[in-house]
């Protein structure tokens, strides 16, 4: 029972899956670009187009988000490898068909998540360049963004579209990400319990279903969302007879860590997995 595809699971939550569009409407699909609008009662609601990256097995990898307030640009990378503090801000160049942009970029870090506002005089060169990366001290990363134009159009004809009038009432706050991971991952762990021939005893299978009990109704509102990412994440089959030996120290630590100990279990054990490079500005 691998664990980094939690990773993926929370980054699907909290920038592509159904949690976070809860106050948002679809309104235009383009070349890949999910067009969403939030709910306003003013004439220029805002707007954002959403593009996401999977790896070879079909995991979440990244994902590319262009938002549009007030007529301004604001792009937001995400990937799961990534662990930024909440709140950093450093310069990362952007590369435009492998050449820098003109404008220097100051990013906002935020876990897997970097933030910036782009500059008026960068944008017609960003929509007229084929290709798009981001370069770090230790290499660059391209970003999955096709058909910019074409997107970034349909953005802007979401944001001048006039608005239905109705307020769409605000989603909850998401509980910490720490207490996401340690009950997508038990959710996990309870259906492995159930369906799969492992060793447990009477006491280890009440303690999970003990920690679930308390952590159950801050995620109500997302439950079905996040057993749907576990069900759709292949690092949750039953382990084989192989894999016995993670799967319990996997068991022992869900019951004896805090949420927060968990979680930063998980995203050591994602960096640490050999198919895994890390990627630090």
């Amino acid at each position: 029972m691998r664990l980094s595809p939690v990773t993926a699971a929370m980054l699907a939550t909290l920038l592509g899956g159904p949690l976070a569009a809860a106050d948002r409407a679809p309104f235009e699909t383009v070349r890949g670009w999910t067009v969403e609008r939030r709910g306003s009662d003013t004439a220029s609601p805002a707007c954002r187009m959403t593009h996401t990256e999977k790896d070879a097995q079909g995991e979440l990898a990244g994902v590319v988000i262009v938002s549009i307030d007030r007529g301004g640009l604001t792009l937001a990378v995400a990937d799961r490898n990534w662990d930024f503090s909440a709140g950093d801000r450093f310069s990362v160049p952007i590369l435009l068909d492998g050449k820098p942009a003109g404008a220097t970029l100051i990013w906002t870090g935020d876990g897997q998540i970097l933030r910036t506002a782009l500059p008026e005089t960068i944008v017609p060169a960003l929509l007229d360049a084929r290709t798009l990366s981001l370069r770090f001290a230790d290499g660059d990363k391209p970003l999955v963004a096709p058909d910019l134009a074409a997107a970034v159009a349909a953005l802007r004809r979401c944001a001048a579209a006039p608005s239905n009038g109705l307020a769409v009432a605000a989603a909850p706050p998401l509980p910490p990400r720490a207490r996401m991971a340690t009950y997508t991952v038990g959710l996990a762990l309870q259906g492995v319990l159930r369906s799969c021939s492992v060793t447990a005893t009477d006491a280890q299978r009440a303690a999970v279903d003990t920690k679930m009990s308390a952590l159950q109704p801050e995620m109500a509102p997302y439950e079905a969302a996040m057993r749907a990412q576990v069900t759709q994440s292949r690092g949750f089959a039953c382990p084989t007879a192989d894999k016995d030996a993670e799967f319990q120290e996997a068991l022992r630590r869900f019951i004896t860590l805090s949420p927060d100990e968990f979680a930063t279990m998980i995203d050591q054990q994602a960096g640490a997995a050999p198919a895994v490079s890390t990627v630090k500005p």
